[in-house]
């Protein structure tokens, strides 16, 4: 275990960390210990193709990805223990309202459950809100599920509050 954030390298993401970014994911899930809102995945964020046939048997995750991920790695930040990638990050440059206003998102955000609670996780978070500010980003958002108090309590203690949007959705 990691004794504290000072042992722990934050750096931008390579696609040679997307294996290990999809066992983190992975860990989270089984040990149903989200970091970001439950119905997200990294293979979502990725466009993984799952229909890949029986013979082009994969060896990484980068195989199965269509599309381009430059902007997922120019706004992706990995945190090392140890020589091994322990969390990521994930976050892209949206455009909203009239005045088209630059803003980051964080699209997901994840922490080996080995690893949680010893401020890797504010750490990515403060790192890619310094990225965002490089880059002229003046207000950054994330999505949180309301039912997830423990991330709701995280977001709020890194900063965050409550946007001026509330997004409503209908069950059909």
């Amino acid at each position: 275990m990691c004794a504290g954030t000072a042992d722990v390298q934050v750096r931008s993401m390579a696609l040679d960390d997307l294996d290990a970014i999809f066992f983190i994911d992975h860990e989270i899930r089984r040990s149903r210990k989200p970091v970001t809102y439950m119905g997200l995945t990294t293979e979502r964020v990725f466009t993984i193709d799952r229909h890949v046939g029986a013979l082009a048997r994969p060896i990484s995750y980068v195989d199965l990805i269509h599309g381009d991920v430059s902007e997922l790695l120019r706004f992706g930040l990995v945190a090392e223990y140890q020589g091994h990638v322990r969390g990521f990050i994930l976050g892209r440059l949206a455009h909203v309202g009239e005045a088209e206003q630059r803003v980051g998102e964080i699209l997901i955000l994840g922490v080996h459950p080995d690893y949680q609670h010893k401020g890797i996780a504010t750490r990515l978070v403060n790192d890619l809100c310094d990225k965002f500010r490089s880059e002229g980003v003046r207000r950054v958002r994330i999505e949180v599920d309301e039912r997830d108090k423990d991330l709701l309590s995280f977001v709020q203690r890194v900063g965050f509050g409550i946007g001026h949007r509330i997004q409503y959705s209908r069950e059909i």
